[in-house]
């Protein structure tokens, strides 16, 4: 077995981070199976809680929109797709992004004594904490094709514009992971911060309503700056894209994945930089 030793100088290198990654793929492997097996250890439905979590919430806003606020609000439905399916598809890509940034926020404290003990890229474990919940949003997703399907919809070749619309989705999450791994390790408000922000966000984000209800015109001189505002949130667009892709079968507009994937460029380029220069450090702050 060979092994690898470097100073702290050259674990700061920023171009050893993807031959670092490649050399801890087993461990990567290892720490996405653990935090899959605590999340389920001792709940007896073990996945099934994939399914039914995201279906519970969807019953209740479906109810809560369709009964309850009848005839006083417009049901906020993609256009053409029922209530249900489109609340569905906003509701597992946003308790992905939910679960991925509260756990690897939390990753490096709650594996202190692995990154203590032992000489790794301290990236892995952020990275694994964006994993585990990969498993959840497949789930998801087959529910999601299944219920469009079932309910008269279709699912064309255009499928595949989803991975596309994915890959920014995950660029930015890893690029926050990362920030915010090392972040909360040196200031543990971190941690406080990041689950306002998830609650924030569900309501800031076109979960359960379209974003045309946010983007129509309105009288108020300012409302068109608080559009502008609410546009630099990722959620807002990648959402929408996603709903374009299942459910009108097209590519998605440009100008929806134009701000994801720039922020998810820099963000992921600044997620690493801040992991690499302060990765050797993190277990003075543990």
């Amino acid at each position: 077995m060979s092994v690898f030793l470097y100073n702290s100088n050259e674990q700061r290198q920023l171009r050893r981070l993807p031959r670092d990654l490649i050399r801890a793929r087993e461990l990567l492997r290892d720490l996405v199976s653990k935090n899959l097996r605590v999340r389920y250890r001792y709940a007896v439905m073990g996945f099934l809680w994939a399914i039914i979590e995201p279906l519970a919430l969807m019953l209740v806003l479906t109810f809560i929109f369709t009964f309850i606020f009848s005839g006083r609000v417009p049901v906020p439905g993609q256009e053409g797709t029922p209530f249900a399916v489109s609340l569905l598809c906003g509701l597992i890509f946003w308790q992905f992004t939910a679960a991925a940034l509260t756990s690897a926020t939390q990753s490096l404290i709650d594996n202190q004594n692995l990154v203590k003990k032992v000489h790794f890229a301290r990236e892995v474990v952020p990275i694994a904490a964006t994993g585990y919940p990969l498993v959840n949003l497949g789930i998801g997703l087959v529910i999601l094709v299944g219920l469009h399907l079932g309910l008269g919809g279709i699912i064309g070749p255009s499928f595949v514009y989803v991975f596309v619309v994915f890959s920014i989705h995950l660029m930015i999450l890893v690029g926050l992971a990362l920030l915010l791994a090392v972040a909360n390790v040196i200031y543990r408000d971190i941690g406080y911060m990041v689950g306002v922000a998830v609650i924030f966000g569900f309501y800031a984000s076109p979960v359960f309503y379209p974003l045309e209800f946010v983007t129509r015109a309105s009288d108020l001189p300012w409302y068109p700056w608080l559009v502008r505002l609410y546009l630099l949130n990722p959620m807002a667009e990648l959402l929408t894209a996603y709903r374009q892709v299942l459910f009108e079968g097209r590519f998605p507009d440009l100008w929806l994945l134009a701000w994801p994937a720039v922020l998810g460029v820099c963000l992921l380029a600044i997620g690493a930089y801040v992991s690499r220069r302060v990765g050797p450090t993190l277990s003075d702050y543990l």
